[in-house]
């Protein structure tokens, strides 16, 4: 068997690199043959469906002008794709789909900005050539919060029926009320199509052959969150109650019986909607409030957390290291971003009790004696007492109660060691004693970097957690240049 040789001679790399690379990508969008794009089409809708992002479907349809030459107008349907290219941004793509028409994607586009960009394809073009074809188009927006807006601004249904006169039959009462309409013919089509297309509404039949509505609708609510909270209406022809209670618990919205009553499917899936329009508008107002609370909440706690440090001539900004040094921490041990802006918060109060000891006992330049520590060692228990009162966040006196406890045992005000110590209280012990190694003190200067590190790692185990103690050793093998410490 040959051996494998593996040179280390990487010009070969940088030579396809720069073939690659951005100076050899053509200032025009790229156009692509029918099954690339399909490929390509896929992957962006996916990628607008989960991200949030914004993108504009267009359709333009070609057709000959009165009394045009036909050989002409066939050169001109020809030329007109190289004219979309120049026309849009290197991001963009199309297809040519047939010999009358062209499909465009515009991605990460704002609503408003679609009708420039059409107008400027249309216009720069009978600028240059005859008026012998006629430029017609459709479009389809999808926002980034996965909304569709069809071009007319319709509601988007998807039926879901095995059978085809029923799809008809729901497909012609909701179009004439006004809302757009995909037929589809089983659960397993359902899936597929939503891999790509986000409605306002599901009607879903129970009884089809494969998978059923109920099979299907147990899918959605374990694919990703803008699929699983699309309403569905269940179809069925059921009239046990079994069914109806079945349909209820697996989520549904509501259940249409069959065959259909026209005003009564439109009066269902109109109330629906209405529904679940209201419910996201006092969700997003919820969600506004929340968020302005939260940044009143954090501009209070972040006043107070000055006007503690404010007491201490040597120590300014240290409340505000340490909720900083904490919530890095937290990230690089897993914690969800909620929970990182939660540390952050009790990390700027840790110290709060400081409040209750008097500024002469904190300022004191000489070492302090007994009686005096004694007081020093009263602001967690101090400060615990003063954050109980904030029913709203009972984690926040967690981190001002026990960042001075050891997680080998021997700290105060309780004696709490290993994983009795609450686990953000253990962050914010690793996150101060650095800060208090790395800001100035009465008594001396910033310590040097080796030095803290020494005494981190020193303190793994006995003082700290070694899970955090490790992760503040990262952090100070990662600042090269000891940024970290206080300016």
């Amino acid at each position: 068997m040959n051996d494998l040789v593996i040179k280390k001679d990487s010009s070969a790399v940088r030579a396809l690199s720069s073939q690659l690379s951005e100076n050899y990508i053509p200032d025009v969008a790229l156009c692509l043959d029918k099954e690339a794009f399909g490929y390509v089409y896929r992957y962006i809708m996916r990628s607008v469906i989960r991200n949030r992002r914004s993108m504009s479907k267009i359709m333009l349809n070609l057709t000959n002008a009165e009394g045009a030459d036909e050989s002409r107008c066939a050169e001109l349907r020809d030329s007109f794709g190289e004219h979309i290219g120049s026309s849009l941004r290197k991001s963009d793509i199309y297809m040519r789909i047939d010999e009358n028409s062209y499909f465009i994607i515009l991605v990460d586009i704002r609503e408003e900005s679609v009708e420039k960009v059409l107008d400027h394809i249309v216009r720069t073009w009978y600028e240059k050539n005859p008026n012998d074809i006629i430029v017609n188009c459709e479009t389809e927006y999808v926002g980034s919060g996965g909304e569709h807006s069809p071009g007319s601004g319709r509601v988007k249904v998807v039926v879901v029926d095995d059978d085809t006169t029923n799809l008809k039959m729901a497909g012609h009462i909701l179009s004439k009320g006004g809302f757009y309409v995909a037929a589809l013919k089983s659960g397993q089509a359902l899936l597929t199509y939503l891999e790509t297309n986000i409605p306002d509404l599901i009607l879903l039949d129970i009884n089809m052959p494969g998978m059923d509505g109920f099979e299907t609708m147990r899918h959605l609510k374990r694919m990703e969150r803008e699929i699983a909270e699309i309403p569905v209406i269940f179809l069925t022809g059921d009239e046990s109650s079994d069914a109806e209670s079945t349909c209820l618990s697996l989520g549904a919205m509501d259940f249409i019986k069959k065959p259909f009553v026209p005003d009564v499917l439109l009066l269902r899936v109109r109330s629906t909607i209405e529904l679940i329009t209201l419910q996201r508008s006092l969700s997003r107002e919820v969600e506004k409030k929340t968020l302005a609370n939260r940044e009143l909440f954090l501009h209070v706690v972040k006043s107070l957390a000055d006007a503690i440090d404010a007491k201490d001539t040597y120590t300014n900004g240290h409340s505000g290291r340490v909720a900083e040094y904490s919530r890095e921490i937290a990230m690089r041990a897993g914690y969800t971003e909620q929970a990182q802006d939660n540390i952050y918060m009790i990390g700027l109060l840790h110290d709060v009790g400081k409040i209750g000891v008097p500024d002469a006992v904190i300022n004191k330049p000489a070492r302090l004696t007994d009686e005096e520590f004694e007081l020093i060692k009263t602001h967690p228990v101090k400060g615990a007492r003063i954050l109980e009162n904030i029913k709203e966040m009972p984690k926040l006196s967690v981190g001002a109660r026990w960042h001075h406890e050891r997680y080998g045992g021997g700290g105060y005000p309780d004696g709490l060691s290993g994983e009795d110590i609450p686990e953000e209280a253990r962050i914010i012990a690793v996150a101060d004693a650095y800060d208090a190694m790395t800001s100035r003190r009465s008594y001396r200067d910033v310590l040097p970097q080796e030095k803290v590190r020494a005494e981190i790692e020193k303190g793994r185990g006995t003082q700290f957690d070694p899970r955090f103690a490790d992760i503040m050793l990262n952090m100070i093998d990662e600042d090269v240049g000891y940024d970290m410490k206080e300016k």
